[in-house]
């Protein structure tokens, strides 16, 4: 920043101290959480990774075509790579604080290219001062290495150069291979194409390589279980969890209407097709219910942004529900209270990014239909997308940084009109 301006200067001195103390207390973090058990998805993750490690087997196996589903094979086979390195999976909370170290960086670049310098240099603040992006090392999320993935893929898009779309292109295959939500950014790179003009050769460097890369890593896997698959096979499972008569659109649901007699007879793919026309079926009955539904999962999808936190003090066995459980009514109120408030401010630069975005589409607005539109292109499809299925507070995240690129410049588009009056006064 040779040629920076000094309020640019404090920008920069700004975001690098906020950067200093954010990688600092991650270590901090990583430290005291070192070894700590994982339940939920994380430890099911990583039960699999230890299962196919010590059959000396890749995931999926042979015995997993019965399971209910494949559960995010990328993830899983990147955990058994560190169990082969490393020989344990303590060690991914350290590849995790280097992937958010990258991001970091990659939403200051991706801020500064397409807003300004400033802009960038505000993301990046905003994205260290996000809970979620503090806690998220101590646990085994999917979510770190698939936006890690997403996100490098994305910069190397906007480079404009085809050999590095070739790149974004294998890594966005491997995103998929981890979750599939990666369609929403394939969705806005085609945008992306769109508004520069890019050439043909441009589209044909995406999708080439990442449909190559979907079809080899499925044929590995059909070689190996006799069954094709490049990715998770969920989907009729969760499809299911949110369309029954006991559905409230949260992953908490417990559906009767999943259970399939002898289902240890069945495949995954025959399960996920029975699952599937299940849902189908109540879909097409109850369309108002589901409607409904899908509408209260969008402001649910984006309550707090201490889900990184609560996730890992639930594996500590400092469950709230649990305790509540345990308490008398009055008791129950009170914690509930308290716990609302606690979320609630530590929260506050979450809600703060969200009102400061929607500022500078609104200030904006003239500038929306543009290149800039990718960002909330990708909010709103995968908001729209991920709310057909049951939701969780995490469940936003991949979505975040385009709302903190956005709070970013609000935030400067701000400061620009307040030093604009100021200079005509």
């Amino acid at each position: 920043m040779k040629n920076a301006t000094s309020g640019e200067q404090k920008l920069l001195k700004a975001a690098v101290g906020t950067a200093g103390l954010w990688v600092a207390a991650q270590i901090a973090l990583i430290v005291y959480y070192w070894g700590a058990p994982q339940f939920t998805d994380m430890g099911g993750y990583i039960s699999m990774a230890l299962r196919c490690f010590n059959g000396q087997e890749w995931y999926p196996a042979a015995e997993d075509v019965y399971s209910y589903f494949i559960w995010a094979p990328g993830y899983v086979n990147f955990l058994i790579l560190q169990l082969h390195i490393f020989g344990t999976v303590n060690f991914n909370s350290v590849l995790s604080l280097l992937f958010n170290i990258a991001m970091l960086f990659e939403v200051y670049y991706l801020g500064k290219k397409f807003f300004s310098t400033r802009t960038g240099l505000i993301s990046a603040i905003i994205f260290c001062l996000m809970h979620s992006n503090l806690f998220i090392v101590t646990g085994a999320y999917t979510e770190t290495p698939f936006m890690f993935l997403c996100l490098s893929a994305l910069c190397l898009v906007v480079s404009g150069k085809w050999k590095y779309i070739i790149a974004a292109a294998a890594l966005f295959a491997l995103a998929n291979w981890i979750r599939p939500l990666v369609i929403i950014f394939l969705f806005a790179a085609v945008l992306y194409f769109i508004f520069t003009k890019a050439k043909l050769h441009n589209y044909a460097a995406l999708a080439v390589p990442y449909i190559l890369i979907l079809l080899l890593i499925g044929a590995a896997t059909e070689r190996k279980i006799g069954h094709f698959v490049f990715q998770s096979t969920t989907s009729g499972f969760n499809l299911l969890m949110a369309a029954n008569d006991e559905a409230t659109g949260t992953v908490k649901t417990q559906a009767k209407a999943l259970f399939i007699e002898n289902n240890e007879s069945l495949t995954f793919a025959e399960k996920d097709s029975i699952w599937k026309g299940r849902a189908h079926k109540w879909i097409k009955e109850n369309p108002v219910k589901f409607t409904g539904l899908y509408l209260l999962k969008i402001p649910g999808l984006y309550g707090h942004d201490i889900w990184a936190h609560m996730a890992h003090l639930e594996s500590r066995g400092a469950n709230a529900f649990e305790v509540m459980a345990s308490a008398g009514e009055k008791d129950k109120k009170n914690s509930y209270i308290k716990q609302m408030i606690n979320k609630m401010l530590i929260s506050v630069p979450y809600y703060l990014s969200f009102i400061f975005a929607f500022y500078a589409a609104w200030i904006n607005r003239k500038k929306l239909f543009s290149v800039k539109s990718i960002f909330p292109a990708i909010f709103i499809a995968g908001t729209l997308i991920t709310c057909i299925y049951p939701v969780a507070f995490r469940y936003h995240y991949p979505f975040m940084f385009t709302v903190i690129i956005y709070a970013a410049w609000g935030v400067d588009t701000l400061f620009q009109k307040t030093a604009a009056r100021r200079d005509i006064r």
